[in-house]
This record gives C-alpha cells, sequence and structure tokens, in this order.
C-alpha cells in the first residue's frame, strides 16, 4: 500500500467544487477519487468501555469510526465513539487489526485523538485536514466512515451552512 497524503476536509468528509451541476458520470468519478484517496486512511473502532452500577462493572462494546492523519498513527474519531474507551481495537482498512490508546479528547466539539498501535512500526497511509474556510455553501462533499460497525460506507451531500 502506497503511501499517501490526501486532504480530508471536517473529519471524513472530502470536498468537491460545484461550480455546475454535474451529471451522473461526473458525479460518480468524484465519488470514485475521494473514495479510492481517502479510503485507505479509514479505520473502523470496536470500543470496549465500563460502567458500574449496584457495586458491579459492566463492560459496553460499541464501533465508530476514524481517519488516520499521520504516518506514525494518530487519529481522529469523536468523543462519543473512544472518549469513554477502557480498549480501543481499530481494523484498518488492509484487514490488520491493530490495539489503539486515547490520546486526548473534547466532549464540547466531540473530537478525540487516538494513537494506534502498530506491532511492525510500518507508516500508516493517512489523510489530512484541507482548508475548510475554501468552503462555499453548494459545493459537494462525501461523508466515510464505518457506521455502526458496517465495513467502509459513502454517503454525498451539499455544503448548507458554512459557519456551523
Amino acid at each position: 500500500m502506497s503511501q499517501r497524503h490526501v486532504p480530508v476536509l471536517l473529519l471524513l468528509a472530502l470536498a468537491v467544487s460545484a461550480c455546475a451541476a454535474p451529471n451522473g458520470d461526473q458525479l460518480k468519478r468524484e465519488m470514485t477519487a475521494a473514495v479510492n484517496a481517502v479510503r485507505p486512511a479509514l479505520i473502523r473502532i470496536i470500543v470496549v468501555s465500563a460502567d458500574y452500577m449496584q457495586g458491579r462493572e459492566i463492560k459496553i462494546e460499541s464501533a465508530g469510526s476514524g481517519v488516520i492523519i499521520s504516518p506514525d498513527g494518530y487519529a481522529v474519531t469523536n468523543h462519543h465513539v473512544a472518549g469513554n474507551a477502557r480498549k480501543l481495537l481499530c481494523t484498518l482498512a488492509d484487514k490488520r487489526i491493530v490495539d489503539a490508546k486515547l490520546v486526548g479528547t473534547d466532549p464540547l466539539s466531540d473530537i478525540a485523538v487516538i494513537k494506534l498501535i502498530a506491532p511492525d512500526k510500518k507508516p500508516f497511509p493517512y489523510a489530512s485536514f484541507g482548508d475548510s474556510s475554501k468552503l462555499q455553501v453548494g459545493d459537494r462533499v462525501f461523508a466515510m466512515g464505518c457506521p455502526l460497525a458496517l465495513s467502509q460506507s459513502v454517503t454525498s451531500g451539499i455544503v448548507s451552512n458554512t459557519e456551523m
């Protein structure tokens, strides 16, 4: 797998300018290019957390997704995914499963940073944040991830508000 430095805009989204209304083939080409560029950096995250009720520890398993943002394995996800994790297991695009640890989290902005722990020390494929100041209302975006522990999914939409 080749290392690529791919711009990613606003956690797990890639913006494509929408100067003219696309035909079906153009939209398909744009989506295929976005998926091919970002897919290697997407991760599925299995989270084990703990809750305490009536003096007992209850372990809870949940899932979410994130994107690797550096070759040494830092990844961004949501606080609601990893913020209370006891254990994190990440499935990479190449099907490898690696442990991760929570580095930091901000519940108010619902952002968390995790660090993948690779036994082989190989660099990870990664994406980087783009320049959100270039987004305009009407731009097409593709959101990619692994909702509900599904493998990789893609949805498309348009930017309706650049202030939120």
